[in-house]
């Protein structure tokens, strides 16, 4: 039986070569699935080596079998949201332990992989370490995919005896967990979200758990967020809603061990609120020069286009584009620009009514700053003519 019948997926995969198959029914013992003899879209060898796997669009070509299956599974995990309007996908990790669940953001290489497998070697249950998603009501949800670690592991005892003893498929840029053996929540395993960590990998120094205002918090999570199209504005009112009622802090480590200590700890002692991230020094600004050196502000009016999705948090703001492909994160300025945009407004008018509201900016400042934002909201389609 060659055919693999996942569910939740609405195409069936065939697999026909031996060594890609019985990796694949590791890889994937956490999602339940059948096998038949049936026709489907077939992987088939590629010239020279590897795999290629065709679906209309879609196409997946690898290398070796680790890396075709960690591509394949990222198509997997697309399909399957696509299917379900209640789950908003991330590129983050999650783990749940001591009646905590923990979303776990962060940027390229901020090592969500090895302190999701970190945590797991103390105890910790995986919901992911790259694909993870989250249902509308804030759970967590997974998909039963096992960490896949980059090459060479961390100088950590503790990974390194956790990796050795739960090795999978791997090649020689990267290594999976075998998925029964991992630790891994099965696919469709939820559990509660209790607190967003933000990962900040550091060359040295201690390790420092810090509390983040709601807005670090969310810009984090949307710039991890993967929507489908026109679905910009959900993902805001999802994120938004998500930071309204769970901490967020800021996790600044250079040792996977002692970060873990550190999540272990702070799960334990309930999570309880550390200390805020000190609000960073506002940089000089350079001199905009003379009024003159830029013109007189333009006296034509426009308006908001209908369609785009406003949140404010704090003193920024969110706004979507028109068709809810896209989102952008505002400064003060540009929130009580857009609101003021509401009615008909020019950039004179807007800078008249600015130059009040916010007198120590200095009139020169304004007028330039608010040409740039009148600019950046034609040039994305935002305003339109009034």
């Amino acid at each position: 039986m060659t055919t693999f019948h996942f569910e939740g997926l609405p195409w069936p995969l065939r697999m026909t070569q031996t060594p890609l198959r019985e990796a694949a029914r590791r890889f994937f013992a956490l999602w339940p699935h059948c096998c038949s003899e049936a026709e489907a879209a077939a992987v088939e060898s590629a010239p020279g080596g590897g795999y290629v796997w065709r679906l209309g669009e879609r196409m997946v070509r690898e290398a070796t079998e680790a890396a075709f299956l960690c591509s394949f599974s990222i198509e997997m995990v697309m399909a399957c949201c696509e299917r379900r309007s209640d789950l908003w996908r991330l590129h983050a990790a999650a783990v749940a332990g001591y009646g905590c669940g923990l979303l776990l953001c962060g940027a390229h290489r901020a090592g969500k992989s090895v302190l999701t497998t970190r945590l797991m070697a103390d105890g910790w249950t995986g919901f992911g370490d790259d694909m993870v998603a989250l249902t509308r009501e804030g759970q967590l949800f997974s998909f039963g995919i096992a960490p896949r670690l980059r090459l060479p592991l961390p100088a950590s005892s503790v990974l390194r005896a956790y990796v050795a003893a739960r090795r999978g498929c791997g090649d020689r840029s990267a290594v999976y967990l075998d998925a029964a053996q991992s630790g891994t929540a099965p696919w469709g395993t939820r559990h509660a979200a209790h607190a967003v960590v933000i990962l900040r990998r550091v060359p040295s120094g201690p390790v420092r758990l810090q509390a983040l205002e709601p807005t670090d918090g969310i810009t984090a999570l949307l710039q991890r967020s993967l929507f489908d199209e026109g679905q910009a504005g959900a993902t805001l009112h999802a994120a938004c809603a998500l930071l309204e009622r769970l901490p967020c802090v800021q996790l600044s480590y250079a040792d996977a061990d002692r970060a873990a200590q550190c999540l272990t700890a702070w799960a334990r002692q309930g999570l309880a609120a550390p200390a805020a991230v000190p609000a960073p020094r506002a940089a000089a600004r350079p001199s905009v020069g003379r009024e003159d050196a830029f013109g007189q502000s333009s006296v034509r009016c426009w308006r908001r286009c209908e369609g785009p999705v406003f949140r404010q948090v704090d003193f920024a703001g969110y706004l979507t584009d028109a068709r809810g492909n896209a989102l952008y994160r505002l400064t003060p300025l540009g929130c009580a620009l857009w609101q003021m945009l509401e009615q008909p407004l020019s950039e004179a008018q807007a800078v008249s009514l600015l130059v009040e509201a916010f007198p120590y900016a200095g009139r020169k400042r304004i007028a330039h700053d608010v040409r740039e934002l009148f600019e950046a909201l034609r040039r994305r389609g935002l305003t339109e003519p009034a």
